[in-house]
């Protein structure tokens, strides 16, 4: 499956782009925010970030007005410091890739039978959501189910993966899944929403700590702007938007931002019918001072 980025239309358009300028795509992924720009703007050059080296590598873009990245945005400042490169913009795009879910072969998607692991970099993170799911105790996994995947059934899941994992480790999505589905009411398995999608959605998040690394990466981002310069965040999931929600407020508190538009920016309806993982997507824009 092919990874269509989202409000591509709305991203040019907030990060201001003029013909020199230099933009910051911090979440690489297929790179189809990037082409786009680079399409558009014949004099702008691109610094693109990708942390996944498995999908660093597989990216098919060549061109000698981007430089790209195989590193985390939490290492934003030392990146840009590297290459000389001062930013009049920055894009985080926070969605996971398509191709997480279909080709990593990682554990992200509860469809395919795949050893849960979860890590964006397995080359640099030692803790996959094997190790989450098999050691810590019971209390531990019912405050990760609940917090960062807003489950209302943590507890019954996190006592059911602690009995299940007596008699044998939890190492496969299909394993989490059937304890999952004995951990739920009957009537919660024919929601919209699949039963496992906030359990898989706690575990990835707690083993990328990415409510750390986006608090980190808006933070480091804001620093490393120029002013008059925009930083524009596209969220997919509550949480990483109440994150960035506290820290452009901080920043604005400081006197360091303003936000270009105060309400959140959605896909228009055609995007959401024709792409319909747009539907979860909310754009902030704010502007350095």
């Amino acid at each position: 499956m092919a990874h269509t980025p989202v409000l591509v239309k709305e991203v040019i358009e907030y990060l201001n782009i003029s013909e020199n300028s230099k933009i910051v795509d911090a979440t690489l992924d297929g790179g189809g925010h990037t082409t786009a720009i680079l399409e558009k703007y014949p004099g702008v050059k691109v610094l693109g970030i990708e942390f996944d080296p498995v999908l660093f590598k597989s990216l098919q873009l060549n061109n000698d007005r981007l430089i790209k990245i195989n590193d985390s945005y939490v290492n934003l400042k030392t990146i840009v410091e590297k290459y000389d490169f001062k930013p009049d913009g920055i894009l985080f795009d926070l969605g996971l890739s398509s191709w997480h879910y279909e080709e990593s072969g990682r554990g992200f998607s509860f469809k395919r039978n795949e050893i849960l692991d979860m890590r964006f970099n397995p080359e640099l993170q030692p803790e996959s959501a094997v190790d989450i799911v098999n050691k810590s105790s019971e209390d531990e996994l019912m405050e990760l189910i609940s917090y960062l995947g807003e489950e209302q059934f943590a507890g019954n899941i996190a006592k059911n993966i602690v009995r299940t994992r007596r008699e044998k480790p939890i190492v496969m999505t299909e394993d989490l899944v059937d304890v999952i589905s004995r951990s739920v009411p009957e009537w919660y398995k024919h929601r919209k929403i699949h039963f496992a999608t906030k359990t898989f959605q706690a575990l990835r998040v707690a083993v990328n700590d990415e409510l750390g690394s986006v608090r980190k990466g808006l933070t480091t981002a804001i620093d490393v702007l120029k002013p008059g310069g925009r930083l524009v965040m596209i969220a997919f999931q509550g949480l990483e938007n109440k994150v960035a929600k506290k820290v452009f407020k901080e920043k604005q508190k400081e006197g360091i931002i303003e936000f270009v538009v105060k309400e959140t920016i959605k896909p228009s309806w055609e995007e959401q019918k024709s792409n319909p993982r747009a539907r979860s997507a909310k754009m902030k824009v704010i502007q350095k001072i």
